[in-house]
Protein backbone atom coordinates (compact mmCIF):
# COMPACT_ATOMS: atom_id res chain seq x y z
CA UNK A 1 0.00 0.00 0.00
CA UNK A 2 1.13 3.41 -0.71
CA UNK A 3 1.64 5.82 2.57
CA UNK A 4 -0.95 8.08 1.83
CA UNK A 5 -3.58 5.29 2.96
CA UNK A 6 -1.31 3.67 5.30
CA UNK A 7 -1.34 7.12 7.00
CA UNK A 8 -4.94 7.12 6.83
CA UNK A 9 -5.81 3.76 8.32
CA UNK A 10 -3.51 4.60 11.50
CA UNK A 11 -5.82 7.92 11.30
CA UNK A 12 -8.62 6.07 11.26
CA UNK A 13 -7.99 3.77 14.22
CA UNK A 14 -6.45 6.25 16.26
CA UNK A 15 -10.14 7.88 16.16
CA UNK A 16 -10.43 10.50 19.00
CA UNK A 17 -7.60 10.10 20.90
CA UNK A 18 -4.67 12.67 21.62
CA UNK A 19 -3.59 14.55 18.47
CA UNK A 20 -0.13 14.10 19.47
CA UNK A 21 -0.52 10.57 19.91
CA UNK A 22 -2.18 10.25 16.44
CA UNK A 23 0.68 11.19 14.79
CA UNK A 24 3.33 9.36 16.73
CA UNK A 25 1.07 6.64 14.89
CA UNK A 26 1.08 8.42 11.62
CA UNK A 27 4.77 8.65 11.51
CA UNK A 28 5.27 4.92 12.82
CA UNK A 29 3.27 3.79 10.26
CA UNK A 30 5.01 5.72 7.08
CA UNK A 31 8.39 5.13 8.45
CA UNK A 32 8.71 1.66 6.68
CA UNK A 33 8.62 2.76 3.32
CA UNK A 34 11.57 4.37 4.42
CA UNK A 35 13.32 2.05 2.53
CA UNK A 36 12.67 3.27 -1.04
CA UNK A 37 15.57 5.97 -0.08
CA UNK A 38 17.58 2.42 0.10
CA UNK A 39 16.76 1.53 -2.80
CA UNK A 40 20.20 2.33 -4.52
CA UNK A 41 22.40 0.02 -2.36
CA UNK A 42 20.27 -3.01 -3.39
CA UNK A 43 20.31 -2.12 -7.07
CA UNK A 44 23.99 -1.41 -7.04
CA UNK A 45 25.40 -4.69 -4.93
CA UNK A 46 23.36 -7.58 -5.33
CA UNK A 47 24.81 -9.02 -1.03
CA UNK A 48 22.49 -5.94 0.12
CA UNK A 49 18.81 -6.91 -1.47
CA UNK A 50 17.00 -6.98 1.58
CA UNK A 51 17.15 -2.93 1.49
CA UNK A 52 15.13 -2.83 -1.14
CA UNK A 53 11.47 -1.92 -0.83
CA UNK A 54 9.73 -3.84 1.27
CA UNK A 55 12.53 -5.58 2.29
CA UNK A 56 14.36 -5.67 5.76
CA UNK A 57 12.33 -2.16 7.43
CA UNK A 58 9.19 -4.85 6.53
CA UNK A 59 10.01 -7.73 8.56
CA UNK A 60 8.35 -7.64 12.37
CA UNK A 61 12.14 -7.09 13.61
CA UNK A 62 13.19 -3.72 11.28
CA UNK A 63 10.04 -2.28 11.52
CA UNK A 64 10.25 -2.60 15.60
CA UNK A 65 13.77 -1.21 15.22
CA UNK A 66 12.62 1.39 13.05
CA UNK A 67 10.10 2.83 15.05
CA UNK A 68 12.29 2.59 18.19
CA UNK A 69 14.89 4.64 16.50
CA UNK A 70 12.05 7.32 14.99
CA UNK A 71 10.80 7.92 18.76
CA UNK A 72 14.05 8.75 19.83
CA UNK A 73 14.83 10.82 16.87
CA UNK A 74 11.37 12.45 17.90
CA UNK A 75 12.85 12.86 21.24
CA UNK A 76 16.33 14.63 20.17
CA UNK A 77 14.23 16.83 17.90
CA UNK A 78 12.09 17.92 21.15
CA UNK A 79 15.19 18.27 23.15
CA UNK A 80 16.92 20.59 20.17
CA UNK A 81 13.73 22.66 20.43
CA UNK A 82 12.49 21.38 16.76
CA UNK A 83 9.60 20.11 18.26
CA UNK A 84 7.13 20.52 21.16
CA UNK A 85 5.28 17.00 22.59
CA UNK A 86 3.91 16.79 25.92
CA UNK A 87 6.95 16.07 28.23
CA UNK A 88 4.41 13.95 30.52
CA UNK A 89 6.86 10.38 31.04
CA UNK A 90 3.36 8.96 30.55
CA UNK A 91 2.08 10.41 26.86
CA UNK A 92 6.12 9.48 25.88
CA UNK A 93 5.14 6.02 26.78
CA UNK A 94 1.85 5.99 24.92
CA UNK A 95 3.97 7.81 21.89
CA UNK A 96 6.26 5.21 21.76
CA UNK A 97 3.85 2.17 22.35
CA UNK A 98 1.87 4.42 18.94
CA UNK A 99 5.26 4.57 16.93
CA UNK A 100 5.92 0.55 17.34
CA UNK A 101 1.84 0.06 16.94
CA UNK A 102 1.96 2.26 13.43
CA UNK A 103 4.88 0.43 11.94
CA UNK A 104 3.73 -2.96 12.99
CA UNK A 105 0.13 -2.16 11.16
CA UNK A 106 2.27 -1.10 8.25
CA UNK A 107 3.48 -4.43 8.16
CA UNK A 108 0.12 -6.05 8.68
CA UNK A 109 -1.46 -4.18 5.64
CA UNK A 110 1.27 -4.48 3.42
CA UNK A 111 0.72 -8.84 4.49
CA UNK A 112 -1.98 -8.24 2.49
CA UNK A 113 -0.28 -7.87 -1.17
CA UNK A 114 2.17 -9.81 -3.57
CA UNK A 115 4.91 -10.47 -3.86
CA UNK A 116 5.11 -10.76 0.24
CA UNK A 117 7.05 -9.57 2.27
CA UNK A 118 10.41 -11.00 4.45
CA UNK A 119 8.37 -10.86 7.92
CA UNK A 120 11.08 -12.92 9.70
CA UNK A 121 14.06 -11.63 8.96
CA UNK A 122 17.13 -11.85 9.73
CA UNK A 123 15.98 -15.49 10.67
CA UNK A 124 14.45 -15.59 6.77
CA UNK A 125 14.27 -13.97 3.94
CA UNK A 126 11.66 -15.90 2.97
CA UNK A 127 8.49 -13.83 1.84
CA UNK A 128 4.86 -14.16 3.07
CA UNK A 129 2.02 -12.96 1.92
CA UNK A 130 -1.86 -13.22 2.08
CA UNK A 131 -1.88 -12.60 -1.58
CA UNK A 132 -5.14 -10.68 -2.10
CA UNK A 133 -3.65 -7.67 -3.90
CA UNK A 134 -1.23 -7.49 -6.87
CA UNK A 135 1.43 -5.66 -5.42
CA UNK A 136 0.85 -1.63 -4.99
CA UNK A 137 -2.99 -1.64 -4.65
CA UNK A 138 -3.75 1.02 -7.42
CA UNK A 139 -7.19 1.44 -6.67
CA UNK A 140 -6.82 2.06 -2.95
CA UNK A 141 -4.25 4.64 -4.07
CA UNK A 142 -6.74 6.18 -6.28
CA UNK A 143 -9.15 6.01 -3.16
CA UNK A 144 -6.38 8.14 -0.60
CA UNK A 145 -5.47 10.54 -3.36
CA UNK A 146 -9.29 11.37 -4.26
CA UNK A 147 -10.42 11.11 -0.76
CA UNK A 148 -7.25 13.87 -0.02
CA UNK A 149 -8.39 16.41 -2.42
CA UNK A 150 -12.32 16.04 -1.01
CA UNK A 151 -10.80 17.08 2.14
CA UNK A 152 -8.64 19.76 0.92
CA UNK A 153 -11.51 20.98 -1.02
CA UNK A 154 -14.35 20.47 1.50
CA UNK A 155 -16.34 18.36 -0.62
CA UNK A 156 -16.02 15.13 2.10
CA UNK A 157 -19.02 17.09 3.60
CA UNK A 158 -21.38 17.55 0.71
CA UNK A 159 -22.10 13.38 0.87
CA UNK A 160 -21.50 12.85 4.35
CA UNK A 161 -22.47 13.58 7.96
CA UNK A 162 -20.28 11.34 9.88
CA UNK A 163 -16.08 12.18 9.76
CA UNK A 164 -14.58 12.29 6.91
CA UNK A 165 -12.55 9.80 7.57
CA UNK A 166 -14.64 7.26 8.56
CA UNK A 167 -16.24 7.60 5.09
CA UNK A 168 -12.62 7.08 3.84
CA UNK A 169 -12.71 3.84 6.59
CA UNK A 170 -15.69 2.51 5.01
CA UNK A 171 -14.59 2.05 1.48
CA UNK A 172 -11.09 0.42 2.62
CA UNK A 173 -12.86 -2.09 5.00
CA UNK A 174 -14.91 -2.56 2.00
CA UNK A 175 -12.27 -3.08 -0.57
CA UNK A 176 -9.93 -5.31 1.79
CA UNK A 177 -13.62 -7.48 2.19
CA UNK A 178 -13.81 -7.92 -1.63
CA UNK A 179 -10.52 -8.78 -2.01
CA UNK A 180 -10.91 -11.15 0.53
CA UNK A 181 -14.12 -12.66 -0.90
CA UNK A 182 -12.57 -12.93 -4.33
CA UNK A 183 -9.14 -14.40 -3.17
CA UNK A 184 -11.62 -17.38 -1.19
CA UNK A 185 -13.45 -17.97 -3.85
CA UNK A 186 -10.25 -18.62 -6.43
CA UNK A 187 -8.59 -20.64 -4.08
CA UNK A 188 -11.65 -22.66 -3.19
CA UNK A 189 -12.33 -22.95 -7.21
CA UNK A 190 -8.80 -23.88 -8.14
CA UNK A 191 -7.44 -25.76 -4.89
CA UNK A 192 -3.83 -26.93 -4.53
CA UNK A 193 -2.87 -24.00 -7.01
CA UNK A 194 -1.11 -20.92 -6.32
CA UNK A 195 -3.50 -17.95 -7.31
CA UNK A 196 -2.57 -14.51 -7.87
CA UNK A 197 -4.63 -11.63 -8.38
CA UNK A 198 -3.40 -9.13 -11.78
CA UNK A 199 -4.26 -5.14 -11.82
CA UNK A 200 -7.64 -6.10 -13.48
CA UNK A 201 -9.67 -7.02 -10.47
CA UNK A 202 -11.76 -9.52 -12.74
CA UNK A 203 -8.53 -11.61 -13.61
CA UNK A 204 -5.68 -14.12 -11.83
CA UNK A 205 -3.03 -15.87 -12.68
CA UNK A 206 -3.04 -19.38 -11.69
CA UNK A 207 0.21 -21.35 -11.25
CA UNK A 208 0.42 -25.09 -10.83
CA UNK A 209 3.26 -27.25 -11.39
CA UNK A 210 4.96 -30.79 -10.43
CA UNK A 211 8.63 -32.24 -9.97
CA UNK A 212 10.12 -31.03 -13.61
CA UNK A 213 7.76 -28.02 -14.76
CA UNK A 214 5.15 -24.86 -13.73
CA UNK A 215 1.86 -24.57 -15.78
CA UNK A 216 0.77 -20.94 -15.87
CA UNK A 217 -3.23 -19.96 -16.93
CA UNK A 218 -5.20 -17.17 -16.97
CA UNK A 219 -8.23 -16.59 -15.43
CA UNK A 220 -11.32 -14.26 -15.88
CA UNK A 221 -14.27 -14.43 -12.95
CA UNK A 222 -16.85 -13.59 -16.33
CA UNK A 223 -14.73 -15.95 -18.60
CA UNK A 224 -12.93 -18.32 -16.93
CA UNK A 225 -9.80 -19.82 -17.51
CA UNK A 226 -7.97 -18.89 -20.60
CA UNK A 227 -4.12 -18.84 -22.10
CA UNK A 228 -2.30 -21.57 -20.52
CA UNK A 229 1.99 -21.77 -21.00
CA UNK A 230 3.89 -24.24 -19.96
CA UNK A 231 7.83 -23.75 -18.15
CA UNK A 232 10.45 -26.41 -17.96
CA UNK A 233 12.06 -25.92 -14.03
CA UNK A 234 15.37 -27.07 -15.62
CA UNK A 235 16.09 -27.09 -19.02
CA UNK A 236 19.50 -29.10 -19.55
CA UNK A 237 20.68 -27.51 -16.09
CA UNK A 238 21.22 -30.31 -13.68
CA UNK A 239 20.75 -30.30 -9.97
CA UNK A 240 24.32 -29.10 -9.13
CA UNK A 241 24.65 -26.51 -11.01
CA UNK A 242 21.58 -24.71 -9.26
CA UNK A 243 23.08 -25.82 -6.25
CA UNK A 244 26.33 -24.23 -7.22
CA UNK A 245 24.66 -20.84 -7.78
CA UNK A 246 22.94 -21.19 -4.30
CA UNK A 247 25.45 -18.66 -2.99
CA UNK A 248 25.90 -16.32 -6.08
CA UNK A 249 24.65 -12.96 -4.84
CA UNK A 250 22.56 -12.36 -7.93
CA UNK A 251 20.92 -15.38 -7.40
CA UNK A 252 19.72 -14.68 -4.13
CA UNK A 253 18.65 -11.39 -5.03
CA UNK A 254 16.96 -12.73 -8.08
CA UNK A 255 15.05 -15.83 -6.11
CA UNK A 256 14.34 -12.61 -3.60
CA UNK A 257 12.70 -10.41 -6.37
CA UNK A 258 11.00 -13.44 -7.90
CA UNK A 259 7.53 -15.22 -7.83
CA UNK A 260 9.53 -18.00 -9.24
CA UNK A 261 12.39 -19.04 -11.08
CA UNK A 262 12.79 -21.24 -13.77
CA UNK A 263 16.39 -22.42 -15.11
CA UNK A 264 17.60 -22.71 -18.94
CA UNK A 265 21.33 -23.53 -20.27
CA UNK A 266 22.28 -21.31 -22.67
CA UNK A 267 25.92 -21.50 -24.61
CA UNK A 268 27.07 -18.51 -22.53
CA UNK A 269 25.86 -20.14 -19.08
CA UNK A 270 22.67 -20.27 -17.29
CA UNK A 271 19.80 -18.38 -17.40
CA UNK A 272 17.77 -17.99 -14.64
CA UNK A 273 14.63 -16.17 -14.55
CA UNK A 274 10.99 -15.48 -13.43
CA UNK A 275 8.52 -16.48 -16.35
CA UNK A 276 6.13 -14.34 -14.94
CA UNK A 277 7.49 -11.20 -14.54
CA UNK A 278 9.67 -11.92 -17.92
CA UNK A 279 6.64 -12.69 -20.16
CA UNK A 280 4.71 -9.61 -18.91
CA UNK A 281 2.02 -11.46 -16.94
CA UNK A 282 3.16 -9.08 -13.79
CA UNK A 283 5.31 -6.22 -13.75
CA UNK A 284 6.00 -5.75 -9.85
CA UNK A 285 9.11 -6.04 -8.73
CA UNK A 286 9.71 -4.31 -12.45
CA UNK A 287 13.23 -5.32 -11.74
CA UNK A 288 15.57 -8.23 -12.01
CA UNK A 289 13.94 -10.54 -13.43
CA UNK A 290 16.46 -12.91 -14.74
CA UNK A 291 20.02 -13.41 -14.41
CA UNK A 292 22.99 -14.67 -16.82
CA UNK A 293 25.55 -17.10 -14.65
CA UNK A 294 28.22 -16.59 -16.92
CA UNK A 295 30.73 -20.21 -17.44
CA UNK A 296 33.65 -19.39 -16.08
CA UNK A 297 36.37 -18.62 -18.73
CA UNK A 298 39.10 -21.76 -19.55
Amino acid sequence: MDFLTHAFSMILLGGHMDIYLVCFGVIGTVLPDMDILMQRLSDTDPRLYIFSHGGITHSIAGSLLLSVTGFFTVCLMKLSGILSPPADPVFQIFGLGMMIGGALLHVAFDYLAYPGIPLFYPFSDEKYTLGIFPGPSIFLSIVSIVFLLMLITGLITEFADTSGIYVWGIVFFAVIAFAFIKKGFVAGRFRGHEAIPTLNPLHWIIVSGDEKEYTVRRYSLTKGVYGEAVYKKTDGVGEEDIKDLADDPDMKRLRYYSYLVVFEQRPEGIRAYDPLRVSGLIFYPPKFREYLAKKPKS
